[in-house]
């Protein structure tokens, strides 16, 4: 009896019967072609969110009413990493000023947009940290050179040196180092000397105990609030400012303002 040949491809209901009984195999499965995915839009996407502002720019010159909205969305996300990596990067090592640039560098600068939310008023404008020294004391070339690391590691603080007494006239060596911190256009913290109540050793001392104080007292923008150390640091700073001694003796008399520091 010859043989009849049967496709197994075919799709009719005899042949559906024969694969029930197992008589032909079953029917490949379809391959239906998949979608492209748009990697030529996907890779554009990409490459945009790398694109200078400039070819941001230039795109938009062509582009039509959908494209332009996507770019201006992402022209604008840019311009916000732009001007965040500025703030922060302002400054960065230690300006030397004389006692004419005082204002301006200091009061002033003070005074400028800072990095954290205008809501928080503790830390409005921009921490500047005044360095009072005499080269020729060993505590402060040993606070000098902490100050040139951490004015590295945070650029959005303006750290300033200035020779004490060309400063302040007759401002006692005994008084060295000395740490004026401002922020928004008023002193905010004295930080005379390098003594034990306010966490700092002598010559012991280590350059997080400096970074440490500098931020409790609102001179260094924390990269966390509520950072580990620095309300303790704080404490100690408010409980010594109802101590006599915490005025600082410039020429010779307390005083409770920056005004003898401000000059036109």
């Amino acid at each position: 009896m010859p043989q009849v040949q049967v496709d197994p491809n075919e799709d009719t209901e005899f042949h559906d019967a024969l694969r029930a009984h197992g008589i032909i195999p079953p029917k490949p499965p379809s391959r239906s072609p998949s979608p492209e995915l748009p990697r030529e839009s996907e890779q554009r996407h990409r490459a945009r969110l790398q694109a200078t502002v400039e070819d941001l720019d230039e795109e938009l010159e062509t582009a039509d009413d959908d494209e332009e909205r996507i770019l201006q969305q992402i022209r604008q996300q840019r311009m916000r990493e732009l001007a965040a990596a500025s703030s922060k990067a302002r400054f960065g090592r230690v300006y030397p000023i004389s006692r004419p640039d005082y204002t301006r560098e200091v009061t002033e600068a003070s005074k400028e947009p800072g990095n954290l939310s205008e809501t928080d008023e503790a830390r409005k404008g921009t921490g500047v940290v005044c360095f009072l020294y005499n080269s020729g004391m060993e505590t402060c070339r040993l606070v000098s050179g902490f100050l040139d690391t951490l004015a590295a590691k945070h650029p959005s603080t303006k750290f300033v040196s200035i020779v004490g007494n060309q400063c302040i006239p007759n401002y006692p060596d005994h008084n060295l180092p000395t740490l004026l911190i401002y922020r928004n256009g008023e002193l905010r913290r004295q930080i005379i000397g390098l003594r034990p109540e306010i966490g700092l050793d002598g010559m012991n001392t280590k350059m997080q105990d400096i970074e440490l104080l500098l931020t409790a007292v609102g001179a260094i923008d924390p990269p966390q609030r509520g950072q580990s150390g620095a309300p303790t640091q704080e404490k100690k700073l408010s409980d010594e400012e109802n101590d006599d001694e915490k005025s600082s003796e410039i020429r010779g008399q307390e005083y409770d303002d920056d005004d003898d520091l401000d000059w036109d």
